[in-house]
């Protein structure tokens, strides 16, 4: 039961930043970056979450879009509480999430495998 409720909570909380960071946040830094939030662990006291966070762009861009976004950890809590009902809004802690460039590589490893077996 308590794993469906952290679950839950999680993709609350998830929903909610990513909306904050993409409609409520303004930032130069941000603008015309795209920022995911591709998941969120909080703790089961829920004093603190880890905001696992990917950009899609260059290097410089990818730096100064996180930065940003933890810069304003303060002002999504703050944004969050308003936005869900919770006793206690957990603390903002942002993870740069690599997954998906991990699995974009992956992916084109293997491409680059098959293309050589079709070539023999």
């Amino acid at each position: 039961m308590a794993n469906v409720r952290m679950s839950r909570i999680n993709a609350e909380i998830q929903k909610c930043i990513a909306e904050i960071i993409n409609n409520k946040l303004n930032n130069p830094d941000i603008d015309g970056v795209i920022v995911s939030v591709n998941k969120v662990d909080t703790a089961p006291d829920l004093a603190e979450a880890k905001v696992y966070v990917s950009v899609l762009g260059n290097e410089e861009q990818k730096i100064k879009s996180f930065k940003a976004v933890e810069k304003s950890a303060k002002f999504i809590r703050f944004e969050l509480s308003h936005m869900m009902r919770l006793r206690t809004v957990p603390n903002l802690i942002f993870k740069f999430d690599t997954s998906f460039e991990d699995s974009e590589r992956i992916m084109n490893l293997i491409d680059s495998l098959n293309i050589g077996e079709n070539n023999e």
